[in-house]
Protein backbone atom coordinates (compact mmCIF):
# COMPACT_ATOMS: atom_id res chain seq x y z
CA UNK A 1 0.00 0.00 0.00
CA UNK A 2 1.02 3.45 -0.35
CA UNK A 3 1.95 5.60 2.19
CA UNK A 4 -0.15 8.31 1.52
CA UNK A 5 -2.87 6.37 1.77
CA UNK A 6 -2.56 4.62 5.34
CA UNK A 7 -1.82 8.18 6.44
CA UNK A 8 -5.49 9.81 4.71
CA UNK A 9 -6.98 6.25 5.91
CA UNK A 10 -5.33 7.09 9.55
CA UNK A 11 -7.02 10.42 9.69
CA UNK A 12 -10.17 9.50 8.99
CA UNK A 13 -10.38 6.89 11.76
CA UNK A 14 -9.17 9.81 13.86
CA UNK A 15 -11.96 12.44 13.02
CA UNK A 16 -14.58 9.48 13.35
CA UNK A 17 -13.13 8.89 16.54
CA UNK A 18 -12.50 12.36 17.54
CA UNK A 19 -16.55 12.84 16.78
CA UNK A 20 -17.42 10.34 18.65
CA UNK A 21 -15.70 11.59 21.41
CA UNK A 22 -17.44 14.90 21.36
CA UNK A 23 -20.86 13.86 21.06
CA UNK A 24 -20.13 11.48 24.03
CA UNK A 25 -18.51 14.59 25.88
CA UNK A 26 -21.90 16.95 25.13
CA UNK A 27 -24.44 13.92 25.46
CA UNK A 28 -23.26 12.35 28.80
CA UNK A 29 -23.40 15.60 30.98
CA UNK A 30 -26.96 16.54 29.32
CA UNK A 31 -27.95 12.95 30.07
CA UNK A 32 -27.40 12.73 33.62
CA UNK A 33 -28.29 16.73 34.29
CA UNK A 34 -32.16 15.78 33.23
CA UNK A 35 -31.98 12.33 35.30
CA UNK A 36 -30.71 14.49 38.61
CA UNK A 37 -32.45 18.10 37.65
CA UNK A 38 -32.02 19.80 41.20
CA UNK A 39 -28.37 18.60 41.09
CA UNK A 40 -27.87 20.38 38.12
CA UNK A 41 -29.74 23.76 38.26
CA UNK A 42 -26.61 25.78 39.97
CA UNK A 43 -24.73 24.93 37.23
CA UNK A 44 -27.53 26.28 34.54
CA UNK A 45 -27.75 29.53 37.06
CA UNK A 46 -24.16 30.12 36.41
CA UNK A 47 -24.05 29.58 32.55
CA UNK A 48 -27.14 31.50 32.42
CA UNK A 49 -25.75 34.13 34.30
CA UNK A 50 -22.78 34.11 32.07
CA UNK A 51 -24.41 34.10 28.69
CA UNK A 52 -26.12 37.40 29.60
CA UNK A 53 -22.94 38.74 30.79
CA UNK A 54 -21.53 37.99 26.82
CA UNK A 55 -24.55 39.31 25.41
CA UNK A 56 -24.69 42.50 27.43
CA UNK A 57 -21.18 43.27 26.72
CA UNK A 58 -21.67 42.10 22.64
CA UNK A 59 -24.28 44.97 22.73
CA UNK A 60 -22.38 47.46 24.63
CA UNK A 61 -19.42 46.75 22.29
CA UNK A 62 -19.13 48.93 19.04
CA UNK A 63 -17.98 47.41 15.35
CA UNK A 64 -15.22 49.44 15.20
CA UNK A 65 -13.55 47.88 12.29
CA UNK A 66 -10.05 46.10 12.97
CA UNK A 67 -7.39 45.28 10.61
CA UNK A 68 -8.08 42.32 8.79
CA UNK A 69 -11.33 41.79 10.32
CA UNK A 70 -15.29 42.71 9.66
CA UNK A 71 -17.32 44.89 11.47
CA UNK A 72 -19.05 41.59 13.11
CA UNK A 73 -15.93 40.07 13.86
CA UNK A 74 -14.70 43.36 15.79
CA UNK A 75 -17.60 43.62 17.55
CA UNK A 76 -17.60 40.13 18.74
CA UNK A 77 -14.05 40.46 19.78
CA UNK A 78 -14.90 43.67 21.93
CA UNK A 79 -17.36 41.91 23.46
CA UNK A 80 -15.05 39.02 24.52
CA UNK A 81 -12.61 41.68 26.04
CA UNK A 82 -15.38 43.40 28.08
CA UNK A 83 -17.10 40.27 29.31
CA UNK A 84 -13.32 39.05 30.27
CA UNK A 85 -12.88 42.19 32.04
CA UNK A 86 -16.34 41.91 34.12
CA UNK A 87 -15.32 38.44 34.87
CA UNK A 88 -12.16 39.14 36.11
CA UNK A 89 -14.04 42.43 38.54
CA UNK A 90 -16.78 39.92 39.37
CA UNK A 91 -13.58 37.38 40.40
CA UNK A 92 -11.48 40.07 42.31
CA UNK A 93 -14.58 41.50 44.03
CA UNK A 94 -15.28 37.95 45.15
CA UNK A 95 -11.81 37.37 46.19
CA UNK A 96 -12.24 40.23 48.70
CA UNK A 97 -14.89 39.86 49.69
CA UNK A 98 -14.39 36.56 50.58
CA UNK A 99 -11.53 37.30 52.60
CA UNK A 100 -12.96 39.95 54.40
CA UNK A 101 -15.86 37.84 55.32
CA UNK A 102 -13.21 35.32 56.79
CA UNK A 103 -11.18 37.75 58.54
CA UNK A 104 -14.67 39.09 60.79
CA UNK A 105 -15.91 35.54 61.00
Amino acid sequence: MNETVIINLAMYVTYGLLVIAALTAIAFPIIQMFGNFRKAVPALIGVGVLVIIVLISYALSTAEVYPDAGPAVSQWVGGGIRATMILIGIGVISALFTEVYKFFR
